[in-house]
């Protein structure tokens, strides 16, 4: 299918080619100025002109940055916060490879991404565009509004809206590259072309796109490796491999009062011993950048079919690919096998190895006679373990295990736009656009069944009769003597025994891919009329106006592999037991639990009317209403804005909108399906699984926005200051997994807790345990898609640029922008008739996993010099410090460093020279003074999502026309 799909994008491209197919002409610069329909509004106008806040960043200005990749130039935007797709991310690992862009920090999913004006898919498995898949080498702007817009493009425009608007004018071929040395990468590159034809009464565009991004090991950074005293929290774990055992008690069973049997190798190439366990750093095993593929495919063509109508039609084809995301050897297990098959009828939360384990057998020379009398009858994991750590994963290479993460996606938009004589020269625009994204998961994980066989000597495909370790019968050894040392930090095991060690075929028997295809649909037509009221006109001009309607429907499915789908594989026994029935239906693997393939849909009809009046010369105001229909459970919306600009004097204009927004819940947050995330949990010392689940309750969010501010214009100075205000009212969230632990066990692992509380109990039962209620005994945590808090932030926004001219034969260009945050407030948080959070500012603070990373200034300042072809670019950008939302919290009760997240603050040098022969060099040196990501109490010792690990890093590019 996935090959198909490209040759599918290639004919299309290729028809485009053959439609515009004419004589090459000379390269020439894109530089026409026309009025244009400027995002925010169907009305035609300019950027300067509008009412709205519209930030425009043109191909030049991009190149003056340095070429940034679409992700680096999105996260530069002081208004954007939070964006994926630079660096690894705990919180979202199943979308490495994918980007997105976040508007005023209240989740991706809350800003519009459109492509030509035209509204691209969603991310298959997300609730946001992935900006990866864009054509970088077709770009020419990119459009940010800054403002609430469902008045004018419906659903998911709450936060603003960002417009990528390809190339025009080009005409010849144009080709370009760019290095990035990377210390301790291989580097990065991107090599691209794009081809524009320009003939009497057609235009095409042909582009092709490569990126590459090479990986970058944790342990190639220091400050991403800390000790268990500064970092807790910087990938440890007490579930850890060497782990620890029980022993049966006097009784000779696994009940209570069973002894504690601790691997020596713990001390030997891991640790150290905690009171919860042997501590293992896991994140060693990990990439912060990972080895990724992205290439796009695009092509467009614009025909005037007559006098007054035009046709347009453009075809993308994109894909990024992951081969081997890093993770850690293997996950600690919170899903286990039955009795049926360990044989151990009192206990039901941990496997059992018999004492004939070779592994065991080993192990028992280095224990005390006492302990290895106990344990040659045999042991039991403990909660504190898991099969595979420190001696790394040998199936996969002999150290990380590797994930898989494949996206893909075909878009195709195409339609006429005219003008009808007989009405007064009213203009239309018809269009159709159909986007189809596909994305394949896989992530290795244990077989709960397997794993138990394998560990009693019954282990591989081959395995016959009923003697353990005979006729292919094979055993898996979880303990130190299979490890030959630790395969991070290079501690060798003094009590290696090689013949213990683990085979690749058992290995290969006990692993399955948690596996699944997800894809993500997108149909709209739109018809856009306008045109102009002669009859009302105040003397400044008529009357401006449009109005249209819009269908849209949207689909996403998911096909899970047998081991992944719950329907085929409900059970922790049913890897070896096809018929095996349970009550709790987990899954058949150690920590991901099973789940339903799905195949949802749902359509919206939608129509709208805009109104532009310019009332005198000076003051213009605009009115603009949509109505939306879900039908169902969503029902219907209607959403009007209202926008004023004043233009008070020649220098200095006034700009106000305000209006209400809405967006819908996607359809897989109303099913009822679940997804398994994996989240660190202090109380219990280490991951454990999050199942998030659908809410067929849920209700749509609906918001009042409120922009004014100012513009100066000075010539050689211009300036904006805007004031922004954004008011949610049920807005669409998961509920906090973290709240609903803390809330059972406020004071972690240690003293009182709300275990057995009967105002507690509906938020206890959210909790399974594989015991008694205990933080240790945490197994998962379940959640629900809800109507959440209300939320309530503003700030302010300021932007100013300055040209000195004639400076030294050149000129001087000073230039600032940045975002201060007045207000984060969320409303008190119930989860189950309990209060799990107070109402909270999240001005200033890192709330993980919550609301986010929310820094009270971000900005940018820059100064340029240009003198005839060259141009030199100085750029400053600014971070705020941050407060973890976790102090107070049992997490920093004992050691407080990092509970403050220092401002992230880096210098970038850009340069650039326009040499003969149309060819462009580029060269920047990013982060000049090496700059370390400010440590912050989580995996990866930084906050991902403001600040970027690579260090100083070189780029070189060049650009040739031809």
């Amino acid at each position: 299918m996935l090959h198909s799909k490209y040759l599918a994008g290639a004919s299309s491209l290729a028809l485009l080619a053959v439609l515009g197919l004419a004589a090459p002409a000379n390269a020439q610069d894109e530089t026409a100025v026309e009025e244009i329909v400027v995002t925010g509004s169907f009305i035609a106008g300019s950027p300067e002109n509008a009412a709205l806040p519209v930030n425009v960043i043109g191909q030049d200005e991009m190149q003056k940055q340095g070429s940034p990749s679409t992700v680096d130039l999105l996260k530069s935007i002081p208004a954007v916060s939070g964006v994926l797709g630079e660096a690894n991310q705990y919180a979202a690992a199943q979308s490495t490879g994918s980007g997105n862009v976040n508007l005023r920090g209240l989740g991706a999913q809350r800003t519009l991404v459109l492509m030509n004006g035209r509204r691209m898919a969603t991310s298959p498995g997300a609730i946001y565009v992935d900006t990866n898949l864009l054509p970088t080498a077709a770009i020419g702007r990119v459009e940010v509004l800054k403002d609430g817009a469902a008045a004018t493009y419906g659903s998911d425009a709450v936060a603003g809206v960002v417009n990528f608007i390809t190339r025009k004018n080009l005409n010849g071929l144009e080709v370009s590259g760019n290095y990035s040395y990377i210390d301790g990468t291989d580097g990065d590159y991107t090599l691209s072309a794009a081809y524009g034809w320009q003939g009497e009464r057609a235009d095409i565009l042909l582009t092709a796109g490569y990126r590459k991004r090479t990986e970058l090991p944790v342990t190639e950074r220091d400050f991403a490796m800390r000790s268990l005293t500064d970092n807790p929290q910087g990938g440890w774990s007490a579930f850890g491999n060497p782990g620890i055992y029980q022993t049966r008690n006097a009784g000779g069973t696994f009940g209570p009062g069973v002894g504690t049997l601790v691997d020596p190798g713990c001390n030997a190439i891991s640790g150290p011993l905690s009171a919860s366990g042997c501590q293992f750093q896991f994140i060693g095993f990990n990439n912060l950048i990972e080895d990724e593929d992205h290439w796009q495919l695009y092509g467009e063509i614009n025909f005037d079919l007559t006098e007054k109508t035009k046709f347009h039609a453009e075809v993308l084809y994109a894909a990024h690919d992951v081969q081997q995301e890093h993770s850690s050897p293997s996950y600690p297990p919170n899903n286990y096998p039955s009795s049926a098959i360990t044989g151990v009828n009192e206990r039901s939360n941990g496997f059992y190895i018999p004492g004939s384990n070779p592994g065991l057998q080993a192990l028992l020379g280095q224990l005390t006679p006492a302990q290895a009398a106990a344990a040659s009858q045999g042991v039991f994991t403990s909660i504190a373990w898991r099969p595979i750590g420190v001696g790394g994963n040998a199936l996969f290479g002999g150290q990380s295990k590797h994930d898989k993460r494949y996206f893909d996606t075909y878009r195709v938009s195409a339609g006429l736009k005219g003008e009808f004589d007989a009405f007064g020269g009213i203009g239309w625009d018809a269009a159709v656009t159909y986007m189809d994204s596909n994305a394949e998961i896989a992530t290795p994980d244990i077989l709960v069944g397997k794993l138990q066989r394998a560990l009693s000597g019954f282990g591989g495909d081959n395995c016959q009769g009923t003697t353990a370790g005979a006729n292919g019968c094979l055993w898996f050894n979880p303990f130190s003597t299979g490890v030959a040392g630790n395969v991070i930090d290079g501690r060798t095991n003094p009590n290696y025994v090689a013949s213990t060690a683990n085979s690749r075929e058992v290995l290969d028997y006990i692993f399955g891919e948690y596996g699944y295809k997800m894809r993500s649909q997108m149909f709209t037509a739109d018809l856009v009329f306008n045109g102009e009221v002669g009859a009302v006109d105040f003397g400044a001009g008529p009357l401006a106006w449009a109005a249209g309607a819009q269908y849209r429907w949207s689909g996403v499915e998911r096909q899970n592999n047998n081991d992944t789908n719950i329907d085929v594989s409900p059970c922790p026994d049913s890897s070896v037991n096809p018929g095996a029935t349970c009550v709790a239906q987990n899954g058949p693997f150690s920590f991901f639990g099973a789940t339903a393939d799905y195949d949802l849909d749902y359509s919206v009809g939608a129509a709208f009317i805009e109104a532009q009046m310019p009332f005198t010369d000076s003051l213009t105001g605009t009115l603009a209403v949509r109505y939306e229909d879900y039908g169902g459970n969503i029902g219907a919306t209607t959403n009007p804005k209202v926008a004023l600009k004043w233009q008070a004097t020649d220098w200095l204009a006034f700009r106000a909108s305000a209006g209400s927004t809405f967006r819908a819940p996607p359809q897989t947050q109303i099913a009822n399906t679940s997804v398994t995330n994996l989240s660190y949990t202090t109380a219990a010392g280490g991951y454990r699984a999050y199942d998030l689940w659908g809410n067929p309750d849920l209700e749509p969010e609906k918001a009042q926005t409120l922009n004014f501010g100012a513009l100066f214009d000075f010539g050689d100075f211009r300036a904006s200051i805007d004031y922004w205000n954004f008011d949610f009212e049920g807005p669409i969230n998961n509920e906090s997994g973290a709240q609903i632990v803390n809330a059972i066990f406020p004071n972690g692992a240690a003293g009182a807790n709300n275990c057995g509380n009967p105002a507690y109990a509906a938020l206890q039962n959210r909790i399974s345990f594989t015991g008694a209620c205990s933080a240790a005994t945490i197994n998962r945590v379940k959640q629900y898609y809800v109507n959440g808090p209300d939320i309530k932030t503003s700030g302010i926004d300021f932007s100013a640029n300055y040209t000195a001219r004639d400076v030294f034969g050149g000129d001087m260009n000073f230039g600032a922008e940045l975002t201060y945050v007045l207000e984060f407030k969320v409303a008190e948080t119930k989860i189950e008739g309990i209060t799990t959070a107070k109402e909270t500012d999240y001005v200033g603070k890192m709330d993980y996993l919550g609301y986010g990373s929310q820094p009270q200034w971000k900005g940018s300042a820059f100064a340029e010099y240009t003198r005839g072809d060259h141009n030199v670019r100085w750029t400053i950008r600014y971070v705020d410090d941050m407060v973890d939302t976790r102090a107070g919290s049992s997490t920093f009760a004992t050691n407080q460093n990092g509970m403050k997240i220092d401002a992230f603050i880096t210098n970038d040098l850009a340069y650039r020279v326009l040499l003969p022969w149309d060819t462009t060099l580029t060269a920047s040196v990013i982060n000049v003074f090496d700059q370390d990501p400010s440590f912050a109490r989580l995996d990866l010792s930084y906050d991902p999502f403001t600040a970027n690990p690579l260090g100083r890093y070189y780029k070189l590019g060049v650009t040739k026309k031809f």
